[in-house]
């Protein structure tokens, strides 16, 4: 396999590329450049190593919907392509390329703007672990002069959520980081009352076709307290992320992320992911606006027909 293939998979397996919408911009990314820099005239064996390579290369996060669609958009692309001409090939592969990173970035402008929509000044917004999405909606609030505060986990067992409080602290956003395990009291009513959270704001990995969403683990205790507290809860993501199915595979990450020097015949699980119930849902916010999780498939359709 190519330096630039096994490079990028190491780079998502450990996390040193993280968040679904990185993650996809780095296999398209890779893919391309591998694709066109194969020396090899005969079509076939070019298609072969180019669809080897985006099969490895999604096996280092299986459960990120958003790269798998963006690799099934060029390959779909390359297969209406009439032509066994590597050298068209090769140019058909970075039209595509460019074509899907151009759809994730006006979506991306999208949902942020849409996300403006439900920010209110003097607002206790909590978020977990590190979405891009969620922080850029954050971010431009603040650009707009909404004045509000961001509480954050700090997304055990790496740490995510300190990039998080990084990013908001850097654009003078007030934030204060709660554990995971506190999160489920933070945001009930127990707490105390300067601790009454307004909205909690999550990320997500992939959306199953029922509108339920998967995001990191912990997002499934923070939307069942939010559910009973009646506290509204919603999801930053793209319709790009859809899954056409009511589960997806749970990655589970090493035993050792967890205690490295664990004692022997410990098991520890580790789930990367849990889900949030499309029942608890109150909006997800995404390039078709604030919708509801029934009213996905709909939007889909109208959008991104190719899903």
């Amino acid at each position: 396999m190519d330096k630039i293939i096994k490079q990028t998979f190491k780079n998502i397996k450990s996390l040193e590329i993280q968040g679904a919408t990185a993650v996809a911009k780095a296999i398209i990314c890779a893919l391309n450049q591998y694709g066109n820099n194969i020396k090899s005239d005969d079509f076939f064996l070019w298609e072969k190593k180019v669809e080897k390579a985006g099969g490895y290369l999604l096996a280092a996060r299986p459960t990120e919907p958003l790269a798998q669609n963006g690799v099934n958009f060029i390959f779909s692309a390359l297969r209406k392509q009439k032509s066994s001409n590597v050298r068209q090939a090769k140019k058909r592969l970075k039209t595509a390329s460019f074509e899907f990173l151009a759809i994730l970035e006006k979506a991306a402008g999208l949902i942020v703007k849409n996300g403006q929509k439900i920010i209110r000044n003097d607002d206790d917004i909590l978020t977990h672990c590190h979405s891009w999405l969620v922080e850029q909606i954050l971010i431009e609030a603040k650009e707009n002069k909404k004045r509000f505060k961001v509480y954050n986990t700090e997304t055990r067992p790496l740490f995510q959520g300190r990039i998080t409080s990084r990013k908001l602290l850097n654009a003078g956003i007030p934030t204060a980081m709660v554990s995971d395990s506190s999160a489920g009291f933070l945001i009930s009513n127990y707490s105390g009352r300067d601790l009454m959270l307004d909205k909690i704001i999550l990320g997500a990995d992939a959306i199953l076709n029922n509108g339920s969403v998967i995001n990191k683990i912990g997002s499934f205790s923070i939307a069942l307290v939010a559910h009973y507290e009646k506290k509204p809860i919603y999801i930053a993501t793209t319709l790009l992320k859809y899954h056409p199915h009511s589960w997806i595979r749970i990655e589970k990450r090493p035993p050792k992320e967890i205690w490295l020097n664990a004692p022997n015949g410990l098991k520890i699980i580790n789930f990367a992911f849990d889900i949030v119930p499309a029942k608890f849902i109150k909006g997800i916010i995404c390039e078709a606006g604030i919708i509801k999780p029934q009213e996905i498939k709909k939007h889909l359709k109208k959008i991104y027909p190719f899903l």
